[in-house]
């Protein structure tokens, strides 16, 4: 099976930097824009893979994914160098980066479901695992925190699935158990007390109608 070359796709070499992807990105993506390309299905097209190779190669993880995939391909290595496998590092450097993305956001306005995605991809099956086998207890402590802190504006529903995966980082770690599920806890009752809430002020309003009908 083939593995676009994302590198080529914004016309870098391998080893480029952060900066340097971003730039590459900017002025690509301004250069094949649909909206400069009206009627020119090849500039959308290439504007689409673009994006792709943008997302995955911005972000350290799926890059070094991605580089553990193309070193599979034995015709598409020359370029590479050995893969290096996500690290918990890594993946706390993520959690970060969704944490600070999260801080800004307009949690009113947010797109629950894409957060919520970006998490369970975050928290994939390779992941907990390496993170279960890191023995490093201060940064796992540190990346659920981070994941908490991303999840707070999530719904209740999100919650249910992703609380099972941090579960899983936390293993033995009893005080960090207990914050995962006070955590759950809090979130529970405040989906509750919104679920609710309609039917309770509308129980206080015809109360107190009520009472005012008697009284006059």
């Amino acid at each position: 099976m083939p593995v676009k070359d994302y590198y080529q796709v914004l016309e870098i070499p391998y080893n480029a930097r952060e900066d340097e992807i971003k730039k590459a990105y900017r002025r690509l993506a301004m250069r094949y824009h649909p909206d400069k390309n009206t009627g020119n299905p090849f500039a959308v097209q290439h504007f689409r893979e673009i994006q792709e190779a943008y997302d995955v190669l911005s972000n350290p993880v799926k890059r070094s994914e991605y580089h553990q995939l193309r070193w599979q391909y034995t015709g598409q290595t020359s370029r590479f160098d050995s893969p290096v496998p996500p690290s918990p590092e890594l993946i706390y450097q993520e959690a970060v980066k969704i944490k600070n993305y999260v801080r800004q956001l307009d949690v009113f306005r947010m797109n629950q479901e894409a957060l919520a995605t970006q998490l369970s991809q975050l928290l994939n099956e390779r992941h907990l695992s390496i993170l279960a086998d890191s023995g490093k207890p201060v940064l796992i402590r540190d990346l659920v925190e981070a994941i908490l802190f991303s999840m707070h504006p999530l719904g209740f529903s999100y919650w249910k699935k992703l609380v099972p995966e941090l579960v899983r980082i936390a293993g033995t770690n009893n005080q960090l158990l207990q914050e995962i599920r006070a955590a759950e806890k809090n979130k529970q009752r405040e989906f509750n007390w919104n679920r609710f809430q309609p039917w309770i002020i509308l129980l206080i309003v015809t109360v107190i109608c009520l009472l005012i009908y008697i009284i006059a």
